[in-house]
């Protein structure tokens, strides 16, 4: 048995979590001003602290926010849940940001043909399956370690190479003119401005977003999102553990109880042999969370850690 497993841990993670908070971000604030307050107003002894995917400051809705060791999975959240909007955009008109967000000067009104509405159905579901969009220039991906839209606001206009989404569903829910409101659900990291551009390119025109609401990431729905008024208050008792998800039942892979031996070796980032089908799973050992691991061929390996000892009494 290695020397590590006969050391008190000193990565024994923090006090709370690894959790997940289902946060309803309101309009006009950014995500990191989310985080921020959260950062600020939690009790101490959270750990790290992130998001899980970025919200405009114009959009409302769904805002995950991670503490602990949380903040490790925001791939595997990406990868394993998609995201739905409901999502209202104006026909006729071309804005540099693919939103209202700038001086009016900058938005320019342009021809829109009348169309049918079963014409604009047809053209929304044309999107559903794979899709290749561009980020759009005023945004965050980032270019030679800068966000796109550091580089827009000095003139610079990047053109990144298209990137493959995926449009699981998408339908119109209302349309009154030119304004028309749909609801997507998509692939992490699908811009629904540069969506609802390519639907109206598709009618001869441009479009701009008015108002986007993301109403799920996953599991974590709007409805049951924490308002404002229930964001942690700084030196107000909060019940950090009731209101967040650990991050176990947010990501919901199986669970596997190691025996001790195993304990070990998983702490200690050893492959082991051992039958299980092939995927993710949580290990466990006396119902503590020890971390992530993979089973690949009937070979477990370690992909997340918690450094949390199976020796080390409680």
């Amino acid at each position: 048995m290695s020397s590590r497993s006969n050391r008190k841990s000193k990565n024994a993670g923090p006090g709370f979590g690894p959790l997940v908070f289902n946060v309803y971000k309101p309009e006009g604030m950014t995500s990191s001003d989310v985080v921020r307050h959260f950062k600020y107003h939690l009790p101490k002894g959270f750990g790290k602290i992130g998001h899980f995917g970025t919200l405009d400051p114009f959009a409302e809705g769904v805002l995950l926010i991670a503490i602990g060791q949380a903040p490790r999975f925001n791939d595997y959240i990406h990868e394993k849940f998609p995201k739905t909007y409901l999502a209202t955009g104006v026909l006729g008109v071309e804005s540099p940001t693919g939103d209202f967000t700038v001086a009016e000067e900058e938005l320019d009104f342009v021809e829109c043909s009348e169309f049918s509405e079963d014409k604009l159905v047809s053209i929304i579901e044309s999107f559903k399956g794979e899709y290749s969009q561009s980020p759009p220039a005023f945004s965050a991906t980032k270019h030679q370690g800068k966000p796109l839209y550091e580089w827009a606001r000095q003139g610079v206009i990047i053109e990144k190479p298209e990137v493959q989404r995926h449009i699981s569903e998408i339908e119109l829910v209302e349309l009154n003119g030119r304004v028309v409101t749909f609801r997507v659900t998509a692939s992490s990291g699908t811009y629904i401005r540069v969506l609802f551009e390519d639907i109206a390119k598709k009618l001869g025109t441009h479009g701009a977003l008015k108002n986007l609401v993301r109403e799920s990431i996953g599991p974590a729905h709007i409805e049951k999102s924490l308002l404002e008024e229930a964001w942690p208050k700084r030196d107000a008792d909060y019940l950090v553990e009731e209101f967040g998800t650990r991050i176990d039942n947010f990501l919901d892979f199986p669970k596997l109880e190691l025996s001790e031996n195993e304990a070990v070796k998983f702490f200690n980032g050893l492959a082991m042999h051992k039958d299980f089908e092939n995927g993710f799973f949580w290990a466990l050992h006396n119902g503590k969370l020890l971390g992530l691991g993979e089973f690949e061929d009937n070979l477990l390996r370690v992909r997340v850690g918690f450094g949390h000892n199976p020796l080390e009494k409680n």
